[in-house]
């Protein structure tokens, strides 16, 4: 995984000029400091959790983890 944000802070830290994610990999693969390969792939611009996530639904409620009724078990792992 290429790091974009780290490169274009580094960027910036050193030149003063504050890149777009899109331009920093652009110039990456112009300098010749990427394949097209690697920009596709490893280079990959941050949109958000939506596409990992896109059938979650928030809510405030949680699933009950514990039977009310069973507790926790008295033995975890087999021979303790």
């Amino acid at each position: 995984m290429i790091n974009l944000i780290y490169i274009r802070a580094a960027i910036e830290a050193n030149t003063g000029i504050h890149l777009t994610l899109e331009k920093t990999r652009q110039y990456l693969l112009e300098e010749g400091l990427i394949t097209q390969k690697q920009a596709d792939e490893e280079a990959v611009i941050f949109t958000g959790y939506g596409d990992l996530f896109f059938g979650d639904v928030p809510t405030a409620e949680v699933e009950k983890q514990l039977d009310d009724k069973e507790g926790l078990p008295d033995r975890i792992i087999a021979g303790s």
